[in-house]
C-alpha cells in the first residue's frame, strides 16, 4: 500500500527544494490541482519558473510552451469520460496525460489558450515571451492577438507562418495590430498585394520570407536594428536608393540589412553615386557584400 506524501506539511526550504526540480510542467499541473496549491505555485520562486513562456496555435491544437517542449496543450472538446480539473476558471474541464504533457479539452480552443496566457502570468509572475501561429488559422487566432495587446501591450516575439495561401486581410491585420520586439512572417499573399496602410516597422528585429510584395517604399518604412528579407524581388536599383538614403543618416538604428534577392546584383548599380572606402570590420561604418551559389545577398553591417 503506498503512503501519500504531504507535500504541503514540509517546512519552507524542503518544499522548494522540491519543487525546484518540479520544472515548469509540474508547476503549472500544481497550480490546476486547488486553490491551496495554485497560491504555493504562485509564491514559489526558483529554477522550475525561469523560463520564457510561449503560447503557439497550430492546426486547431493550442500549446503552452518554453523552447521546444510544450508544458500544456488545448483541443478540441470531445464527448469521452475523462476526470476533470476542480479548480478556478479551469473548474470542470477534462483532461488527459500524454506523455508528460497536460491536456485540456476545451469548447474554444483560442479561448481555453488565453484562459491559460493568463493563468501562467499569474503563476509564473511574468508575461508571455513568444506567440506563434501556425498553418491555416482563419479568424480564430485574432482574439489572441487582442488579448496579447490588452494584457500585456506586446509581447518579445511574434511569429506568424502559413505555408499556403494567405489572405490578404490576414496579413494585413497582422501588420497593422501585432505589437511586438521581433517580427517573423512566412505568409503568401496574392500575387498583387499591397498592405493596406503605409508599412511603418519601428521593431528591434523584422524578419521576412515569401517578400516578393515587400517594394522599395515598404524598405524604407523598417526603422528596424536588424531587417532580414527573403526571396526579395528587389532591384540593383532599389538598394542604390537604400544606399543613398542610409547614408544621409536614415535608418539610425539599423545595425544589419539582410536581403537574399532573386536576381544578380549589378554592383555599378548599387554603387552609382556612392562614395565610399573599403576598411576593416573593426572600423565603424562597414559595408560587405557577400555571395551564395544559390542567390545574391546583399549584406550590410554597421558597427557602433
Amino acid at each position: 500500500m503506498t503512503t501519500p506524501f504531504r507535500l504541503f506539511s514540509l517546512p519552507f526550504i524542503p518544499l522548494k527544494q522540491v519543487l525546484d526540480h518540479f520544472g515548469p510542467d509540474g508547476i503549472i499541473i500544481l497550480s490546476l490541482c486547488s486553490q491551496r496549491s495554485k497560491s504555493i505555485a504562485v509564491s514559489y520562486s526558483g529554477p522550475s519558473k525561469n523560463v520564457q513562456l510561449q503560447l503557439k496555435y497550430c492546426n486547431r491544437i493550442g500549446a503552452l510552451a518554453y523552447g521546444s517542449t510544450d508544458i500544456l496543450n488545448v483541443i478540441d472538446n470531445m464527448d469521452i469520460e475523462l476526470p476533470t480539473l476542480s479548480n478556478g476558471y479551469f473548474q470542470h474541464v477534462r483532461f488527459i496525460m500524454h506523455d508528460d504533457c497536460l491536456v485540456l479539452f476545451c469548447d474554444d480552443i483560442i479561448t481555453g489558450l488565453i484562459e491559460i496566457g493568463n493563468h501562467a502570468r499569474e503563476v509564473f509572475n511574468r508575461d508571455i515571451y513568444e506567440v506563434t501561429i501556425l498553418g491555416k488559422a482563419g479568424d480564430n487566432y485574432k482574439p489572441l492577438i487582442e488579448w496579447t495587446v490588452e494584457t500585456q501591450n506586446t509581447v518579445d516575439n511574434f511569429q506568424y507562418i502559413e505555408h499556403e495561401k494567405t489572405r490578404d486581410e490576414d496579413l494585413d491585420y497582422i501588420l497593422e495590430n501585432v505589437k511586438c520586439d521581433y517580427l517573423s512572417l512566412s505568409a503568401i499573399p496574392s500575387e498583387n498585394y499591397r498592405p493596406a496602410k503605409p508599412l511603418v516597422c519601428r521593431l528591434h528585429h523584422i524578419n521576412i520570407s515569401d517578400s516578393f510584395w515587400i517594394k522599395p517604399e515598404d524598405l524604407l518604412g523598417m526603422n528596424c536594428q536588424i531587417i532580414k528579407i527573403e526571396d526579395s524581388k528587389l532591384t540593383s536599383q532599389d538598394f542604390n536608393m537604400f544606399m543613398k538614403h542610409w547614408m544621409t543618416g536614415a535608418w539610425s538604428h539599423l545595425s544589419l540589412l539582410e536581403i537574399d534577392v532573386e536576381e544578380d546584383i549589378n554592383y555599378e548599380t548599387v554603387f552609382d553615386g556612392v562614395e565610399f572606402i573599403e576598411r576593416g570590420e573593426d572600423v565603424e561604418r562597414v559595408l560587405k557584400i557577400e555571395y551564395s551559389k544559390r542567390e545574391t545577398t546583399l549584406f550590410c553591417r554597421v558597427h557602433n
